[in-house]
């Protein structure tokens, strides 16, 4: 019995450690106004990076960089519930869905994370209903002022630029960890 005691124990030191090595991606919990929502930011990120390449090389919107990065900085905390949540909404239904028509080889990753922005978004949607996520007229306006801008540029360009502009999105958002 001490032989198969001791033969047994290093496969279960090795099981233990690697199970104690092993953890599934964690999501960081943020707080965008009086919403908690757990967003895994490193798998968005990495769903991004793929894009990205594609994204800014054939981004003929340089002048236009960082645009969406000064509208995210003037949101009110109290506000960033709403923006997001309509945000997300922006992505997926205008963005993504141009984007993998333009760029197959990044389907995966385009839906990698339109998946995780529609997860996010059901959770906002439920602080929406328990009325923790209300927006206010600036930000109204704000959304209104993306879309304009979106709407205005050719549909390819527009597309190009808004994935480019990702980077200033997941920036703002990592802003709200605590």
């Amino acid at each position: 019995m001490t032989t198969k005691t001791s033969s047994a124990a290093p496969a279960l030191l090795l099981l233990a450690l690697l199970a104690a090595g092993w953890r599934p991606a964690a999501g960081r919990r943020l707080r965008l106004g009086f919403c908690p929502v757990t967003v895994h930011i490193h798998e968005l990120r990495h769903s991004f990076s793929e894009m990205r390449q594609s994204a800014v090389s054939d981004s003929k919107q340089c002048y236009l960089k960082h645009w969406l990065w000064l509208l995210l900085s003037s949101q009110q905390p109290s506000e960033s519930c709403c923006f997001f949540k309509h945000m997300l909404g922006f992505y997926v239904e205008r963005v993504f869905s141009g984007y993998t028509i333009m760029q197959s080889k990044h389907r995966k990753s385009t839906s990698n994370l339109a998946n995780s922005f529609l997860s996010i978004k059901r959770d906002l949607r439920q602080c929406h209903e328990q009325v923790l996520c209300e927006c206010q007229e600036k930000t109204r306006l704000t959304l209104a002022a993306i879309r304009s801008s979106f709407d205005k540029l050719e549909p390819k360009d527009a597309v190009v630029k808004a994935v480019g502009e990702l980077d200033s999105l997941l920036d703002w958002l990592e802003s709200f960890a605590p």
